[in-house]
């Protein structure tokens, strides 16, 4: 349990610190990879939805924290993506690549959906269709090429730290 919490909390601040500064200057189409999705996606496949929660809830409040806008936004997008990715992680191969890529893609597009939607409640003139083809779509193709390298990563990592943790366990 301590190795996972803190491998989680390295994760989440190496990742959220390499999205706010790293990838601010970095665009491929135009657009920004988010590493924070990818993190959510793979923790919520690997690991369930409790986890995926948890990870989902803690990044996107630390974004919400560093970039400065509506506090605990990208927070409850982030905790409700783990989660639902979270709760399909039993009915699928946990390590398939093609999986994670597809759920990256989907997780990208209705994560930047929804924050292009709170955008628009909140006053911003924001013309969908435009953003869609302009920001959204690329952008998830970005994440789900980045993602499978991520992903791969994660996994050795997982099984490295936290494999050992459950064989010590008993």
């Amino acid at each position: 349990m301590r190795n996972k919490v803190i491998l989680y909390a390295i994760l989440i601040f190496i990742f959220v610190t390499a999205q706010v500064t790293l990838l601010n200057n970095f665009a491929i189409f135009g657009v920004s990879p988010n590493l924070v999705i990818i993190l959510i996606v793979s923790i919520s496949l690997l690991k369930g939805k409790t986890d995926g929660a948890v990870v989902g809830f803690s990044a996107g409040l630390c974004m919400d924290a560093v970039i400065g806008v509506a506090l605990g936004y990208h927070a409850l997008v982030g905790m409700l993506l783990g989660l639902a990715l979270g709760n399909i992680n039993k009915r699928l191969f946990k390590e398939n690549i093609l999986v994670m890529a597809f759920c990256t893609f989907l997780s990208t597009y209705i994560f930047e959906s929804a924050i292009i939607f709170a955008s628009y409640l909140l006053g911003l003139k924001i013309e969908f269709i435009a953003t869609l083809k302009t920001v959204i779509l690329p952008e998830s193709l970005v994440n789900c090429v980045l993602g499978i390298v991520i992903f791969v990563i994660i996994i050795l990592l997982d099984r490295k730290f936290l494999e050992v943790e459950e064989k010590n366990r008993y």
